[in-house]
């Protein structure tokens, strides 16, 4: 365990450091990442993923389940914030020395290809890493060999120690039912509920968000615009969710840089402002017929 600092009494104990919020969205950040919060308190999981990984450390050699990494479900849409999340995972335990720092990725469909003998091996490839196994719900109830695959995952996890970390992805009306195909499995992975992005309060948050990192002010004819657009904005194949309205602002960007005057004029400012000439008919162009 880390040794802790003694406690101050309660009128002098430091405050907790709070999440931002942006229009009544919650934002967690650590390590440099900011992530739109959901229903879950990401900092508490963040405390969490270290003291598991700590403990996992001090029992690792020993053949017993708990010297596992940790393991997170994370329930929702693609592309909300699944990344993001890995990474703070990730850096959450190279901070007390239980992995790399680094994210790593691998879809179900890899999976099948080596079948269920060699998902222990798939596995180990990423030994000492965080791993984002993406569509576990496809990989366990839609394969023919979900049942296999259930088992040969929940042995490498619980017959001896993992060093992986290990983050699976989910579909949010499926949780129930890998947790009737699977039981084993999914009380293994701690279940983290992903953002709704269909709520346009969350998208006008996560556009927010995309645009302060980015250095972008927009003005507020253009937020008038935003606002507008937002909850009508329809995704189309892959482009759904954080990366539809990644692509939205930069549309919108791009329109503003093919208008410059001159690449020096860029350079110069300190943020680069957004217009509603910038948006007019973007979500139409993006959303199609």
């Amino acid at each position: 365990m880390v040794e802790q600092p003694p406690s101050l009494p309660a009128a002098q104990a430091p405050p907790a450091p709070q999440p931002a919020v942006i229009e009544g969205a919650r934002i967690a950040e650590a390590y440099g990442i900011r992530f739109l919060c959901g229903e879950e308190n990401i900092e508490r999981l963040l405390s969490e993923v270290r003291r598991r990984g700590k403990w996992a450390q001090r029992l690792r050699g020993q053949e017993v389940s708990s010297a596992s990494m940790p393991a997170l479900l994370l329930v929702g849409e693609p592309s909300t914030g699944q990344r993001r999340l890995g990474r703070m995972v990730a850096k959450a335990l190279a901070e007390v020395e239980a992995s790399s720092g680094r994210l790593h990725s691998l879809h179900a469909d890899e999976l099948r290809d080596r079948g269920p003998d060699g998902l222990r091996a798939a596995l180990a490839e990423h030994a000492g890493h965080t791993l984002l196994l993406e569509g576990l719900d496809d990989l366990l109830l839609d394969d023919a060999a979900g049942p296999a695959y259930a088992t040969a995952l929940y042995r490498a996890r619980a017959e001896g120690s993992n060093d992986a970390a290990l983050l699976a992805t989910c579909a949010p009306g499926r949780r129930e039912d890998l947790a009737a195909a699977a039981p084993e499995v999914v009380t293994d992975l701690r279940t983290v509920r992903m953002p709704d992005l269909s709520d346009p309060t969350l998208r006008r948050a996560l556009l927010a968000l995309l645009a302060d990192e980015r250095r972008l002010v927009l003005t507020p004819d253009a937020w008038r615009i935003v606002d507008q657009d937002l909850p009508a904005l329809r995704g189309r194949g892959r482009l759904v969710n954080a990366r539809l309205i990644e692509a939205y602002l930069d549309h919108a960007c791009n329109r503003n840089l093919g208008r410059a005057v001159a690449t020096q004029a860029i350079g110069s400012a300190g943020a680069l402002e957004l217009t509603a000439a910038d948006f007019e008919g973007l979500a139409a162009e993006l959303s199609g017929p």
